[in-house]
């Protein structure tokens, strides 16, 4: 039942959930504070939208009203379904406000969220008793782009809603089904383009579209271009970081394989810390390297700085010594600990071909005294002080 506020200018009435005011002054009818319009459905707006209907023909009218409704339905959804705690709950509260505004009686008689399907009645709405009153039925769309907006938000997907039953044809009510579809306004406005059925204005909108497609692909594609010019310089960095970093192991392993040249047709390789099959590699592609060179006649392979050794180091050792008696210079061994003579030992490797020294200047000695007998010379001779060698131990 309507009830009026005493005590003020402007007329104000509650009508179930809803508050109706005519603001006299500005000559406005409200409900909660947004303006309307009263129109006699059978006259005034029958003949309203019959004198659109003939201007754009059918399909054109019911899709602009199929995209009318379904432009009001995010702002509805957030005002009459988010509060609630279901779907159902929030029909039945905006079915209740769009009773009271000539929308019709709204209710929803089924719902399948596992085939994301729903079906909706409605009784009495302005868009089918205007039609009734012209003896017409172009379909109450504007109520199928809402129906079909609510269930694309409930179902996560482009819904559609078909209308199944019409009253304006004289069945008991409205009647709309709703499922997921690809079909959209745009799309349907595309179909009629091109069957032939083009206006001037499904033209422009065309147009519109178009004009902002390929404004929309340009926008991709300077994405796109700036995306590859950033990964390019990404790419470039990491690049930059891994000539980096392969200088560095040079370096390093420069450093953990450092070969000395400490006489003339001498070189000592100073072994130092854990030997692996990779840095024995390294080892003894530096020294044959080297070797070739310099046609170093002695190589001493100096293990003072090596505490530990197993047999697979030995191995590596061992191959490092057979390359490089192969190019032609004698590879001798210096610096073996007490311990890893032991440890050599129990490993029962064949050590025949190894000539070994306790400390590095007993093998340079021996390398001396080797060369002079070779050479037939008393004494060895320093090298020239300008090259900056080193001066032969007595």
């Amino acid at each position: 039942m309507a009830t009026s506020t005493p005590g003020i200018e402007n007329p104000q009435y509650m009508v179930g959930p809803l508050r109706f005011e005519w603001d006299q002054g500005r000559g406005l009818l409200l409900c909660e504070g947004i303006p309307l319009v009263a129109m006699t459905v059978e006259t005034t707006m029958a003949s309203f939208m019959a004198g659109i209907h003939k201007m754009v023909g059918t399909e054109r009218f019911q899709l602009a009203l199929y995209g009318a409704g379904e432009e009001v339905v995010e702002n509805e959804w957030n005002v009459f379904f988010k509060p609630e705690p279901t779907f159902e709950a929030g029909v039945r509260r905006i079915g209740a406000a769009a009773n009271l505004v000539g929308l019709g009686h709204w209710q929803l008689t089924y719902l399948n969220r596992e085939k994301k399907e729903a079906r909706f009645q409605v009784r009495n709405s302005w868009e089918a008793l205007y039609q009734r009153a012209l003896g017409v039925c172009w379909g109450t769309s504007s109520l199928a782009g809402r129906f079909a907006g609510f269930c694309s938000i409930l179902f996560g997907t482009n819904c559609w809603a078909e209308q199944t039953a019409f009253l304006a044809r004289g069945d008991e009510y409205d009647e709309f089904l709703v499922r997921p579809s690809t079909r959209t306004i745009a799309g349907q406005l595309d179909q009629l383009i091109s069957n032939d059925k083009a206006t001037r204005a499904d033209l422009d909108a065309a147009l519109e579209r178009l004009k902002q497609e390929v404004h929309e692909r340009k926008q991709a594609e300077e994405r796109l271009k700036q995306e590859i010019h950033d990964r390019k310089q990404t790419e470039q960095l990491l690049l930059d970081k891994i000539e980096i970093i392969r200088r560095q192991e040079e370096s390093i392993r420069a450093m953990s394989t450092p070969i000395l040249q400490l006489w003339q047709g001498i070189l000592a390789l100073p072994v130092i810390g854990r030997v692996d099959s990779r840095r024995a590699n390294q080892m003894l592609e530096s020294l044959l390297d080297r070797i070739v060179r310099t046609q170093a006649r002695f190589t001493i392979l100096d293990l003072t700085g090596v505490d530990e050794i197993d047999t697979s180091a030995a191995d590596h050792l061992l191959k490092v010594v057979r390359a490089a008696s192969l190019l032609g210079t004698r590879c001798v061994v210096s610096g073996i600990s007490p311990h890893m003579a032991q440890t050599i030992v129990g490993l029962e490797l064949d050590l025949t071909e190894l000539t070994a020294f306790s400390t590095l200047e007993a093998a340079l000695r021996f390398a001396l005294r080797t060369e002079q007998a070779r050479q037939g010379i008393a004494r060895p001779q320093p090298q020239a002080q300008s090259n900056g060698g080193p001066k032969p131990p007595t």
